[in-house]
């Protein structure tokens, strides 16, 4: 049974690095820019191939079926929700509104908290710890 204790075991590492250092193992994940602000909280049955969805930040996965890009309430993602954040996100220097641009930010200006668990049942108990932690004012707020 995991614990509040366990949140302080991870491994940071940057999107450049998943394919090279991130392990097959379930897990939770956090990303971050460089500056602290934090942009997805999950956990995964397979860290590796996870992230590295996210860091492709696909475009054909977003879907708008009013037509209407101007709202975030307008899109959804099928398969990074990540991808949708990025692309409402405004970053100087950046049109993440462009596929390439946000695997771009996400390369130059990311970095990614892991830690591995033996099973993805562990990999949601630290989710909750992380939560009550996030609730109780002791972590960054997500968007």
């Amino acid at each position: 049974m995991s614990n509040v204790s366990d949140l302080k075991m991870q491994i940071k590492v940057l999107f450049s690095d998943v394919e090279s250092k991130v392990t097959d193992a379930p897990g939770l994940y956090e990303i971050y820019t460089n500056s602290g602000v934090a942009l997805k909280v999950g956990i995964s049955s397979n860290l590796r191939k996870r992230l590295i969805q996210h860091s492709e930040s696909k475009q054909h996965y977003l879907f708008c079926p009013s037509g209407d890009w101007s709202a975030p309430k307008n899109v959804t993602s099928k398969r990074s929700i990540l991808a949708k954040h990025l692309y409402f996100l405004s970053a100087h220097g950046y049109d993440l509104k462009l596929e390439s641009e946000r695997r771009r930010f996400l390369k130059e200006e990311c970095y990614i908290l892991l830690r591995p668990t033996k099973t993805q049942a562990e990999a949601r108990e630290l989710e909750k710890c992380r939560n009550q932690q996030t609730n109780s004012g002791s972590s960054a707020r997500l968007w």
